[in-house]
């Protein structure tokens, strides 16, 4: 979801104090630090940005596209990808997309990580959780890709690995054919 939580983990990953996270009367997000408010999702996480040292922030990727990319990328978690998860068929096509998307790529922009994966990570994390081995097997493309996001402890921040392991879809897949 893209909500206080997530706007608390990124900040956590770029070590950058999350202030005080709250919600508006619009319920919309809003991050205070020093009696300054920011609000708004992407907003909050340009700004996390900006306080950041972090090498995601830093990874040579900084041309005007590249963060054209990553802003519509967040806005995807935002708009669709955060309401959509909640349908069980939406869901589905969200994830087929995604998957999709990822089949000839390691990150949703350029050659490294970025904030858009971040956002997409933590939004579809609960998500790919729910999902059965052999829903993780058809979203082969996607679960290559949160596998290795998660394997990084500083975006995993204390959750349990999720297990993508199909080994034992093999008893799935033997039948006997008389």
């Amino acid at each position: 979801m893209c909500d206080a939580e997530t706007v608390t983990k990124i900040a956590n990953y770029l070590r950058v104090p999350p202030g005080k996270i709250a919600y508006n009367n619009e319920k919309i997000v809003t991050r205070t630090v020093k009696n300054k408010t920011v609000s708004g999702f992407t907003t909050i996480l340009t700004a996390l940005c900006n306080e950041s040292n972090a090498e995601i922030v830093k990874n040579g990727q900084t041309s005007i596209e590249v963060e054209c990319l990553v802003q519509q990328w967040i806005e995807y978690a935002v708009l669709y990808i955060a309401p959509g998860s909640k349908d069980k068929h939406i869901a589905q096509n969200l994830l087929r997309d995604l998957n999709t998307y990822l089949l000839k790529r390691s990150y949703f922009v350029g050659q490294a990580m970025t904030l858009a994966d971040l956002a997409v990570f933590y939004t579809i994390h609960n998500l790919v959780k729910s999902l059965s081995p052999l829903d993780k097997e058809n979203y082969l493309n996607l679960s290559r890709w949160f596998d290795h996001l998660q394997q990084n402890a500083k975006i995993r921040q204390g959750h349990e690995l999720i297990n993508f392991n199909t080994i034992y879809l093999h008893g799935w897949a033997t039948g006997t054919h008389k």
